[in-house]
């Protein structure tokens, strides 16, 4: 399964934008919890600007039944929040960012 998301990474907090590949961790709705994520697809060429992305699961599928469309995640590197996004659809193929 993917995600169809939208990202924002704070300038600031990394000295250059992350690529396609990119395996940071998540943090949905205050769960706490870090659950590790890799972007598929990441067309990022601004900090500070929304971007079309899309994401799965690193280790763990069951976590699919955990999230929804609409719900917000921060990006994570260790204990730095360097971003933060919105899932806007669930997909059960692999989906293509569109610009």
């Amino acid at each position: 399964m993917y995600s169809f998301t939208e990202v924002i990474f704070y300038s600031g907090k990394r000295k250059y934008l992350p690529k396609n590949g990119y395996r940071p961790d998540a943090i949905f709705n205050e769960t706490k919890e870090y659950w590790g994520i890799t972007f598929v697809e990441l067309p990022a060429e601004k900090f500070d600007v929304p971007v079309p992305a899309i994401i799965k699961f690193t280790f763990q599928n069951s976590h699919y039944q955990d999230f929804m469309q609409g719900q917000s995640f921060a990006i994570m590197e260790g204990f730095n929040q360097v971003g933060e996004g919105k899932i806007i659809s669930i997909e059960t193929e692999k989906c293509e960012v569109r610009i």
